[in-house]
């Protein structure tokens, strides 16, 4: 067996994330999303930090709010920071990811990249000023910016899986981490990591795998293995409006994997 792997910048950003240091304590970020549509403000309250950014406004807080977090457990930290609205989202989450991956390539940001829907003068110059923000799961894997995969031996770290959530126009987005494939390149397996807001008081930053176990058969029909209580949400989110959904690849990966 052979496995392919995300650059090591990348397994770094994710690594930060679910090993905040915390208290002399590693923590797993929650996850946050600014559904009520906060304006302005830190980025790193509105589900869009880095994982330095989510370490220190924990700390300010946990000193207004008096939060022990040197006595607290990893269960109390995580529960004050959802309380305090402090996380990270699935977007988010990728586009760190994937912006480690670029510039461990000598390539520019990953906003550079990307086509965005709105380009009045307004939102480009919320663009320059705060690019993160501007980027959400639709946008992130959408026909403008991806292309599909289906064929399971040409998938490769990087690539993103597409899926929806369950509230009205919701999407989710995950990152594919590494890609296990036999002697023949024949793809055995692969694993993926996202931020999810479900798995009740597992939610936030998860590592999920799907197994291969009939080439021949859908996305949604190999074996996924990220479960809670016996349900998969991630899972779930891909069967919602399914034919949309999949295993996507942006447009600047494709053009590197095939010069």
């Amino acid at each position: 067996m052979n496995t392919e792997y995300l650059s090591q910048d990348a397994q770094d950003v994710i690594k930060a994330y679910t090993e905040l240091n915390l208290g002399l304590k590693k923590v797993k970020a929650p996850y946050y999303m600014n559904l009520r549509g906060q304006k302005g403000g830190l980025r790193v309250m509105i589900g869009k930090g880095t994982p330095d950014e989510i370490e220190q406004e924990v700390k300010v807080w946990s000193q207004v709010k008096g939060f022990d977090i040197e006595k607290a457990d990893e269960g109390k930290i995580r529960e004050f920071m959802v309380n305090m609205d402090i996380g990270i989202d699935c977007s988010g989450f990728s586009v760190y990811v994937l912006n480690a991956e670029l510039k461990a390539m000598g390539l520019k940001s990953i906003w550079n990249y990307l086509q965005f829907d709105n380009n009045s003068i307004l939102a480009r110059i919320k663009r320059i000023v705060r690019p993160i923000e501007s980027i959400g799961a639709n946008m992130l894997t959408n026909e403008n910016n991806c292309i599909e995969i289906t064929d399971f031996n040409d998938i490769k770290p990087s690539d993103l899986i597409r899926a929806k959530g369950k509230q009205k126009n919701a999407s989710h987005v995950a990152i594919v981490t590494e890609v296990t494939r036999d002697a023949d390149g024949n793809t055995k397996s692969f694993k993926y990591a996202h931020s999810h807001r479900y798995y009740e008081e597992e939610n936030g930053l998860r590592i999920g795998k799907v197994e291969i176990t009939d080439p021949a058969k859908e996305l949604k029909e190999q074996k996924w293995i990220d479960d809670k209580d016996g349900r998969n949400y991630m899972l779930e989110d891909l069967l919602v409006e399914y034919e949309d959904n999949g295993l996507r690849r942006l447009n600047i990966f494709d053009r590197i994997f095939t010069e």
